[in-house]
Formats: structure tokens, sequence, C-alpha cells
């Protein structure tokens, strides 16, 4: 199981008990996890939180890079040099059970009220853990190595380098990685008073304000930085520990590497995830017309993307599962990730839960609402692959379906629903269930012997033709529609005339009896046509 994997189901059973914890305790100061994420999504694009989350940063980074420095150098030379160890050991052994915190109004009265008081006590505290990890892999190192290294004329400052610190990294590391916890931990005491910033800072101000929401914020606050300490130091660690993960000599690291992007790129193809660019353009244009009278942010459209590409690919990856069995038995879609074998039903339900939770998760950072909506929306989305099975409008469900991205990004960024943006939604229904009845034709005796529903099977390829230009003209005519209700410019109205003879084109590419052209007209043409849609609308927008 990869690292996404384990953090998505860990931050998804922790906001579970959560929830239960605070429907238990009903507290101010203990809000549920949907409330104290909304608030987090509003305090992370304030500068202020990021002035806060900095400074902690900068605070915790340079304690434990200092803590390393001299803590690993001196464990190693006190267990290699016995006349050290004899008479430092037991000064080390005597005040390592004292806690160090409470010496932090002394160091605070000797190095003065600066940030230097609170990186040397969170230093200290972690050097200690490093300096004795550091001493008791040298002192539990086997003389052989070190007879062996002699024995090749070796010197005794070059076994330092050459035996010692490899010999002492890997529990240097879990030493180092231990204190990022612990880092952490007397951050938010040494932050939490005589100073203005910092992450404790902030909790501590949240609570004195009986701010449950806004505390909770410093709290994610502090754990994420607390997991980007853990992620660094593993990194370190396959860095510098390398021949850790030598085996039968292959690096495993870089095996699991080039594993890891070998799986992403067979759920990159399950879902097909070029076929993007076909509704994001869409979404994009919403984005900007919406700028005109809701003033959008860098954030806002961070987690619009990320919304977006999470549903579709929730979306996409839950009905190749649930299509799994019609995949084995079509000749066009047999070697597709799951019939093939390349990808289990067990994975890619892995992946349709994580995409959904990453949806939810951008929806409750855009605002209440989108969060509240986020669920019946994958609900939409996940019944498409049902509706094959009893209805002809399976095509017009898909087109539905997927114009709820514009309409969605809309309600992103202005909170509500407005007449004129439902022109570009029916514009992209239009649109996706056009080409998709094209598309549909392919399979039409192959949907015929297995009972399913689509226009080409129940009314033939040609009907399915004429069904599918009739929908292209409504796309045309709403696109046109759009230059009324929007007050375009001349630029977005040429682009229209152009997309109506792309329109043309791609049912002069393909044509019922002759299908051989239909990737063409699927993918290039109609990837155009959205992109050259979002560029008209900027475009215009620019000049007005």
């Amino acid at each position: 199981m990869n690292t996404g994997i384990r953090y998505s189901l860990s931050i998804a059973g922790l906001l579970i008990l959560w929830k239960l914890a605070a429907e238990w305790a009903s507290l101010d100061m203990l809000p549920a996890p949907e409330v104290a994420l909304t608030e987090f999504g509003r305090e992370v694009k304030s500068p202020l939180f990021w002035t806060h989350f900095l400074s902690s940063s900068v605070r915790v980074v340079c304690a434990m890079a200092g803590a390393w420095l001299i803590g690993f150098p001196a464990g190693i030379l006190i267990g290699y040099y016995r006349v050290l160890d004899r008479f430092i050991s037991p000064i080390i052994f005597l005040t390592y059970p004292i806690p160090k915190i409470v010496l932090l109004p002394v160091f605070l009265v000797v190095f003065g009220l600066g940030d230097f008081s609170r990186i040397f006590i969170i230093a200290l505290i972690i050097g200690y853990q490093i300096l004795v990890a550091a001493r008791d892999s040298v002192m539990q190192l086997n003389a052989r190595y070190l007879d062996a290294f002699r024995s090749m004329g070796g010197k005794p400052v070059e076994a330092i380098y050459h035996v010692l610190i490899p010999a002492a990294l890997p529990q240097g590391f879990t030493a180092l990685r231990i204190g990022a916890g612990t880092a952490i931990a007397v951050l938010f005491f040494v932050e939490s008073f005589a100073t203005e910033s910092g992450l404790g800072f902030f909790i501590m101000d949240s609570w004195g304000r009986f701010d449950g929401g806004r505390m909770f914020v410093g709290i994610m606050g502090m754990s994420l930085l607390g997991i980007l300490l853990v992620e660094a130091v593993d990194y370190l660690e396959r860095t510098f520990c390398a021949w850790k993960f030598v085996e039968t000599g292959r690096n495993v690291s870089d095996e699991k590497s080039g594993f890891l992007w070998q799986k992403v790129g067979v759920y990159g193809h399950m879902i097909k995830f070029s076929h993007t660019v076909f509704a994001l353009p869409f979404a994009l244009a919403a984005v900007i017309l919406a700028n005109r009278h809701y003033p959008i942010t860098g954030f806002q459209i961070v987690w619009i993307l990320t919304a977006m590409v999470a549903a579709r690919s929730a979306a996409m990856g839950f009905n190749r599962i649930v299509d799994a069995r019609f995949d084995s038995q079509n000749p066009r879609t047999s070697d597709r990730e799951i019939p093939s074998g390349r990808l289990s039903q067990q994975s890619a339900g892995w992946f349709v839960m994580i995409s959904a939770a990453l949806f939810c998760i951008s929806a409750g950072m855009l605002s209440q609402l989108c969060l509240i909506l986020a669920i019946p929306v994958l609900g939409i989305l996940f019944l498409y692959s049902y509706t094959k099975r009893f209805t002809t409008l399976s095509h017009v469900y898909l087109g539905f379906s997927i114009s709820l991205a514009p309409l969605g990004a809309w309600v992103a960024v202005s909170g509500r629903i407005d007449w004129p943006i439902l022109l570009l939604c029916l514009a992209l229904l239009t649109y996706i269930a056009g080409f998709d009845i094209l598309y549909a034709c392919q399979d039409l005796d192959f949907d015929r012997s297995a009972g399913l529903f689509s226009i080409p099977a129940q009314w033939g390829a040609k009907a399915a033709f004429h069904v599918s230009s009739l929908l292209h003209l409504l796309t045309f005519l709403c696109l046109f529609f759009m230059h009324l209700a929007f007050d375009m410019g001349a630029l977005y109205l040429l682009t229209v005339l152009i997309i109506g003879a792309l329109l043309v084109a791609e049912h002069r590419l393909v044509r019922p009896d002759d299908l051989s052209r239909i990737q063409a007209a699927f993918f290039h043409v109609n990837s155009a046509i959205s992109i050259l849609l979002f560029l008209g609308i900027l475009g215009s927008e620019l000049i007005r």
C-alpha cells in the first residue's frame, strides 16, 4: 500500500473518530470536522496564516538541523573513543531524564525573548535523542568491521567516515524522525507565550477568543508541519542510506519509485485522464465569466481544478469497476486495465474512494455549500455507470452529469445559480451527448448482443448520426445565445463560428458505414473545440 493510500485511510479514520467525539461532547471548543475544514479553507487563503506557519517552520527546522549537526557527530565520537565515553556518558545519562522544557524561563532570561531561545530548547531536547542513538549504534557495531577496515590499510580517522557514519545513520534518522514529533510538541509550548507569531501562538490566541474552529485550524497546521517533517526525514534516509535498500544488486527504492510511476500511468490510462480536456475548459470558462461579478482568488482556482480532476477520476474509476464484466466481453475494450488484469478491482476501488474523498475535501475548501452538494454530485456521477442497463438516454445523462462541471465552478465562485450559466451547461450537455452517440456506434453490435441500451443499438447507426447532428446544432445555438446573455465581444462570436465549422467537420470525418476516423473526431476535434471555447471567452474578457 503506497504512502498516498495510507495517509488517505488514516485521515478518513481520524475524521470519523473526530466526528463521533464532536457529536458526543457537543462543545464549542470541539467543532465538527466539516466546520473545522471549512474554517481551515478560509484561513489558508489568508497571508496571516502562512506567516504563522512559516515562523513555526523556520524555528523547528533550524532546531532539528542544529540538533543533528551537534548531536550526531558527538554521539559517534563518544561511542568510538572509549575515553570520551567513560567520562561523558555518565553526564549524558544523568541529565537526559531531566525535562529540558522547564528550563525555558532560564533560557529566555539568558538569551532573550527572541527566536534563539525557542530554537535552542527544541534543539537541546531532540539533540539528546540523536546523540544517544548515534552513540549506541557505534557501541553495538561488530568489531570485525573495524578490524577488516584496518587490515586494508584504513586509518582510524578514515574509519569514522567509511564505517562508523554508515553504521550510525539508520538509528540516527530514526531518532530524528521521532524527534520531529517531539519538536512539534515542544514548539507549541515555546510559542504559547512571550511571542506574537507561530502556530502555537495562533492556537492559544484562538483559545483565548474561545474560537474552536480557528483553534483547530492551527492544530491542523501543526499536523501538516509534522507530516512534512517526517516525510523530509524519510527522504533524507532514502538518499543517504541508499545501501539499506539494495537487494540482489538492485535498488529497491528506485524500483519502488519506478513501480509507483508505472502504477500512476495505469490509473491514468484507466480513467482516460487525457479526456479531462473535454470538460475542464468549460469549467474554467465559467470561472472567468463569474469573475465579472465575483472576484476569484488563486486558492479558489486550485481547489476548483482539484475538485474537477478528483470528481472525474472517481466517476471514471467507478464506471470501469461497474462495467468490468461487459468490458471483458467486448473485443474493443477487453484490453482495458481491469479486464486485462493490469489493475485489480480492489485497487480500482481504493482509487475511487480516495478520489471521492479528495473531491469532498476540495469542495469543503471552497465553501460549506459546495461541501453539502458534494455527495449528491457524486451520486449523480456514479449513477451514469448503470444507465446503459435501462435507458436509451444514457448519452444524454452522461452529458448532464458532465455539464455539472461549469455549474459547480460557478457556484464555487458565486455561491448561487444564475440562469445565464445554464446556457454554458446546456452547451456542454449537448456537446458531450452528441459525440458520445457517435463513439457508441463502435459498439452497436455488442450492445445489442449484451442487451445494453444505446441510441445506435436501438435505432441504428444512421438514426444515431441524425440525433448527434441535432444535439450539436443545439450546442452551437447555446454558445451563440451566450453571446447575448453575457454581452460577449466580437472575438467570442468569431470563436463560436469556428466551433460550428469544427462540429460540421467532425460529422464529415465519420459516417455510419465508415468509423475508421472516429478517434480523430472523438479526441482531436473535440479537444480543439473545448480549448478554443476557453480561449475565446478568456480573450473576450481580457479585451473587455
